[in-house]
């Protein structure tokens, strides 16, 4: 059934809002269309990133004109995985569960009890179409209207990043200038071992302290070594192409698939 336009008045367009470039991007382009009383710029927190990602949040925040609704479990990811007794990976993320995806249900359903209806944005990439597909079926299931503006746009993200060094004048978090392409947790327990190249390199308490977890839980985050083993791989410089990783192998909180 058609909405009438008193229930479009009435709509709230939250977007996920990690304290990425692409999720920035997201909101902004939001606000494009819709006006900033109800836009909601929804950050489910970790307490795990680099020190510079909540100033970046902030800024963009302060530049669109819109405050961040934070709602999270409370915990960091050390305290996450203490509790479980065990370490996340990309086919047990119990991370993203536990301090992303529930904590943006339970943020729907206080809307829902407050009678509010929503649109979810979510900031998925040109070459993310499989997820944006998974996410459309799952959307699907529920009745629930979500909207990939970057990726229908077709915007770049070089021009993503462009437009908030060159125009907008905020610097981008050092996640990225050190090699990463996410702005989230250190380290990702879901990233390729690209990735965990950087954090062993540029984040060295945040990788033993993940060595200190595997050795202590039993788990590894990678089928064929520890990350002690891999660190040792590091040190000899072995060559990338015999490594087995992706050039993109990160794989973002908002949805797993």
């Amino acid at each position: 059934m058609p909405r009438t336009d008193r229930e479009w008045l009435s709509m709230k367009h939250v977007v996920l809002y990690s304290g990425g470039a692409s999720s920035a991007y997201m909101a902004y382009l939001v606000l494009q269309e819709q006006k900033k009383e109800e836009v909601v710029l929804l950050h489910t927190p970790t307490f795990t990133e680099n020190h510079d990602a909540d100033t970046f949040r902030c800024r963009v925040a302060r530049r669109l004109g819109v405050p961040i609704t934070e709602w999270g479990d409370g915990r960091d990811l050390d305290e996450l995985l203490e509790d479980q007794k065990a370490i996340p990976g990309q086919f047990l993320p119990f991370c993203t569960v536990e301090l992303k995806q529930k904590m943006k249900e339970e943020y729907f359903k206080y809307l829902k009890s407050q009678n509010q209806d929503f649109i979810e944005y979510v900031g998925f990439g040109l070459e993310e179409g499989k997820r944006v597909h998974n996410a459309l079926n799952r959307a699907g299931q529920t009745g629930r209207t979500i909207r990939f503006s970057i990726y229908e746009k077709k915007i770049p993200d070089c021009e993503i990043k462009r437009m908030i060094e060159q125009e907008w004048k905020i610097p981008l978090p050092q996640t990225y200038k050190n090699g990463l392409n996410h702005n989230n947790c250190i380290p990702c327990y879901k990233a390729g071992k690209t990735s965990w190249r950087v954090y062993w390199e540029q984040y060295p308490e945040r990788y033993w302290k993940a060595a200190e977890y595997e050795e202590r839980y039993g788990y590894t985050v990678f089928k064929d070594c520890s990350l002690t083993e891999l660190a040792v791989w590091f040190e000899k410089d072995k060559e990338w192409e015999d490594m087995q990783y992706h050039l993109k192998d990160y794989f973002p909180c908002e949805y797993w698939a």
